[in-house]
């Protein structure tokens, strides 16, 4: 399913594609759809734990700015953008360590996105239960000025 060398019109694993903003690394194609690592911009300064930096060869070698960061989370899309270039495959190796090694932090976590449920309006919210305690099984209404 995910990193194989699979085509799918113009693009393959490895393939650096340029989007309308961004760019994306392929790390393989699911059901026709490329399953995309993006491209961190430089101005951003927040590193996230899945992101890793490539050397300047690995950059020059995909037509990439120097010293540019990969985040390793994978994103499902369809891609029309061009090949710019395509990574070597220490870098691929790098890249799919570090995903794997996200998938199971964000299992460990509870999954990501967290699954928002729809809450009743008679549930009672964190904060209201917390001064509760044993002596009273009703709830107190806390409101907030």
């Amino acid at each position: 399913m995910f990193f194989g060398k699979i085509m799918t019109r113009s693009i393959s694993y490895a393939d650096v594609v340029r989007l309308h903003r961004t760019d994306a690394v392929c790390v393989g194609v699911h059901a026709r759809q490329a399953l995309l690592c993006f491209l961190v911009p430089s101005a951003e300064t927040t590193r996230h734990r899945a992101d890793i930096s490539l050397s300047w060869c690995e950059s020059a070698q995909a037509n990439l700015p120097p010293e540019a960061r990969v985040r390793c989370v994978v994103q499902e899309r369809s891609v029309r953008g061009p090949v710019v270039g395509q990574l070597p495959p220490e870098a691929m190796q790098r890249i799919r360590t570090m995903i794997m090694r996200e998938q199971t932090s964000q299992t460990a976590e509870g999954g990501w996105p967290h699954q928002m449920t729809p809450r009743n309006k008679s549930h009672a919210h964190a904060c209201q239960q917390k001064n509760s305690g044993f002596r009273s099984r009703t709830l107190r209404s806390i409101h907030y000025a």
